[in-house]
């Protein structure tokens, strides 16, 4: 289920690879990433973590702004008591 690598190790290596296309293709939205598919791209942060919680449950995805290299964690699950 998870990866030895790491909880989200997937969705940030696929964010890493394509973070310029992502940004061109997508500025100043939030990205949404399982595994690694881009999933969506929402105007706010609020948006992408809803639609993650929506369609992937308790399972793990990445909510990224486009162009942002500063690593950041944040289980939304967690702190919206889904878990």
């Amino acid at each position: 289920m998870y990866s030895k690598k790491g909880l989200l190790a997937e969705e940030q290596a696929y964010y890493d690879k394509h973070a310029n296309d992502l940004l061109l293709q997508h500025p100043n939205r939030h990205l949404l990433i399982h595994g690694s598919e881009l999933v969506g791209h929402f105007e706010n942060m609020d948006e992408a973590v809803a639609n993650g919680i929506r369609r992937f449950g308790k399972e793990p995805f990445l909510v990224r702004r486009a162009g942002d290299r500063q690593t950041k964690f944040s289980v939304p699950a967690l702190s919206l008591g889904v878990l």
